[in-house]
């Protein structure tokens, strides 16, 4: 520990008052150390699945930092309950700046962020549950805006294509990446073939038949011969011109 023993035996607002007066690096480590514990008590009551608890601790610390640097002995201000008050801040700025699947509008943020809040505040006031207009009139905002915050919870951290959700009755849902459409190749297969279709219409219907057996039905060129009553030459011929054929009409 950085504290002496003349340190060691002074309270926290003595230490802050002194700081104040002195600028002395040796006061400034010895409070800020001795907040450990509170750091790491706001730190976890903000924690939630999918943020860094890592995170939330440093940036209480950072807090705790500035509001020595800050505070002022002579308002009359525990200086426990200042630095409380600047982490609950600064973890609030994190989860704004850092959180965000997306970007969204800053006041948004902050009427999602107190949405259960007033909802609470408003159930105990009503004696049931609030509506959309007398919300968005304890916001002071449009309805618009009070259901566009109300969508915000889907954009905070979107599910990522692998991630699954739970189903009422307890089944897991699909992937989303289970749900995205795929390539039809036989539509494309329509567009890239078109020009094929045309060509191949260009032909004698005894090419046409050569050229379906041959690269359709996989004949080789002596079974397509016996199946039409012709050499194996010829129909070597005929396939050589009718691949001409195509080809020409295909570059035409």
């Amino acid at each position: 520990m950085v504290e002496d023993i003349s340190l060691r035996h002074r309270t926290t607002e003595e230490l802050v008052a002194l700081y104040a007066r002195t600028r002395d690096e040796r006061v400034r480590t010895a409070v800020i150390e001795r907040h450990d514990a509170l750091v790491h008590s706001v730190a976890h009551k903000f924690a939630r699945p999918g943020v860094p608890v890592e995170d939330l601790i440093q940036s209480a610390w950072i807090a705790v930092i500035g509001a020595v640097e800050r505070y002022d002995p002579s308002h009359g201000t525990k200086f426990s309950t200042y630095a409380v008050h600047c982490m609950v801040g600064e973890i609030k700025r994190y989860f704004r700046d850092r959180t965000w699947g997306m970007k969204v509008p800053r006041y948004l943020q902050e009427i999602a962020a107190n949405l259960n809040r007033m909802e609470d505040e408003l159930y105990r006031r009503l004696q049931r549950e609030p509506t959309v207009t007398e919300m968005a009139q304890a916001f002071n905002i449009t309805e618009e805006d009070l259901l566009r915050a109300m969508d915000l919870g889907h954009a905070y951290q979107p599910v990522g294509l692998d991630g699954r959700r739970e189903m009422e009755d307890g089944n897991e849902s699909l992937a989303l990446e289970e749900t995205v459409g795929s390539t039809d190749l036989d539509l494309e297969a329509i567009v890239e073939n078109d020009d094929l279709r045309q060509a191949l219409a260009t032909l004698d219907e005894r090419k046409q038949k050569i050229l379906q057996l041959r690269f359709v039905d996989g004949c080789s060129q002596q079974e397509v011969a016996n199946a039409l009553g012709l050499s194996q030459m010829h129909i070597s011929r005929l396939e050589r011109s009718a691949l001409q054929q195509l080809r020409h009409a295909m570059h035409a």
